[in-house]
C-alpha cells in the first residue's frame, strides 16, 4: 500500500469510501488510540505516506468548508496545563485553504486556549507518529461545527456531506 488513508471513526466515512473502493484505516477516537493503531500499522505495512481525513470544529472557517491542515498543535485543557507542545508542520498536498489544527482528548465549546484554526482529537498525534516514523503526513478536514453549544448536533448533521466532500477531494489526488 503506497498511501494509507485514515479516519477516526467509521461514521465519518458514511460507508462512501468503501463503496467507492477506497480502503480506510480507522484509528479510533483520541490520542492514545490513534497513536497505538497508527504506529502498529506503519510498523507492519510501511506506507509511503499517510493522508488523514476527518471532521473539525472551527471559529475561523465556516461550516461546510474543506481545509488542509499543515500545522498541528496539542490544545491545552486549562491555563494551568504544565506542558507546552511543539508545533508539527506538514507539507501541502492540495490548493485548499491552510489551517493550524489543534488536537486534544476533549471537546470544548468556545474558544480554545491554544492558538489554532480548527479543532479535532487526533491529528496532532497522527502527525507526531508520522514524524517519528519518517512518513509524510497530510490532513484534510471538513468543518462540521463552530465548537459552540450546538457542536454535537451540527457534527452529526454534517457527517454525510463531510464524507461526500472528503471523498471528492481524495479522488482528485
Amino acid at each position: 500500500m503506497q498511501t494509507l488513508v485514515t479516519m477516526a471513526l467509521k461514521v465519518e466515512s458514511a460507508g462512501l469510501f468503501e463503496s467507492a473502493g477506497f480502503p480506510i484505516f480507522y484509528t479510533g477516537v483520541g490520542a492514545t488510540s490513534a497513536a497505538f493503531h497508527l504506529t502498529q500499522w506503519l510498523h507492519e505495512h510501511k506506507p509511503l505516506r499517510v493522508i488523514n481525513l476527518g471532521t473539525v470544529g472551527s471559529h475561523q472557517f465556516q461550516k461546510g468548508h474543506l481545509v488542509e491542515c499543515t500545522s498541528f498543535v496539542q490544545r491545552k485543557a486549562n491555563s494551568l496545563s504544565p506542558y507546552t507542545s511543539e508545533t508539527l508542520n506538514g507539507s501541502a498536498l492540495t490548493d485548499l485553504p491552510k489551517a493550524i489544527c489543534g488536537s486534544a482528548d476533549f471537546i470544548e465549546a468556545g474558544a480554545p486556549l491554544t492558538k489554532c484554526d480548527v479543532f479535532d482529537m487526533e491529528a496532532y498525534t497522527l502527525a507526531f507518529v508520522c514524524k517519528k516514523m519518517n512518513t509524510p503526513f497530510h490532513s484534510l478536514k471538513f468543518v462540521t461545527d463552530s465548537s459552540d453549544q450546538n457542536l454535537i448536533t451540527d457534527w452529526k448533521a454534517h457527517l454525510k456531506i463531510s464524507a461526500e466532500s472528503l471523498l471528492g477531494e481524495l479522488r482528485k489526488l
